[in-house]
């Protein structure tokens, strides 16, 4: 697993030679104000057009009202998390391409980043090393992958 910083991030950076479909719509879920802004900015920096959740509920309210082009969200979040938004994405839009970020402790988000990964084709990194635009500029050039079924 790649792992990608969002700090110290030169704005310079993000503007990566890829070409984004004009004004795709990303959908960016963290419940923390300070990341939710830093990935908008990202990702507009990128050519797309950001659209904030506050929550996992407020996401999948995003959803069903507007087409998005891919999911950017926070691992922990209150009430429902990363793993469960993940899911009901999947259920509702088998192919729309997630990418599931954690800066919590390794311990408790390492397994969840794998079950993300393994069971819901997301793509997956740390907000703490790397770098964010290349990571983000890589991860929406690429189509979504279809979820597995989890073994029973």
């Amino acid at each position: 697993m790649r792992s990608y910083a969002i700090h110290n991030l030169d704005p310079q950076f993000l503007f990566i030679a890829r070409k984004p479909i004009p004004m795709s719509a990303i959908l960016i879920v963290d419940d923390n104000a300070y990341f939710r802004d830093y990935l908008c900015e990202a990702v507009r920096r990128l050519g797309y057009a950001p659209i904030m959740a506050a929550s996992a509920r407020e996401g999948l309210s995003v959803l069903a009202s507007q087409p998005v082009r891919a999911v950017i969200s926070d691992l922990l979040m209150p009430q429902m998390d990363g793993l469960e938004l993940a899911r009901a994405i999947r259920s509702r839009h088998p192919r729309m391409p997630l990418l599931i970020l954690s800066d919590g402790p390794e311990a408790i988000t390492a397994p969840c980043l794998r079950a993300a990964q393994l069971i819901y084709g997301a793509a997956v990194s740390e907000k703490s090393s790397g770098d964010l635009g290349t990571m983000l500029a890589d991860f929406l050039a690429q189509p979504g992958k279809e979820a597995r079924e989890p073994a029973a």
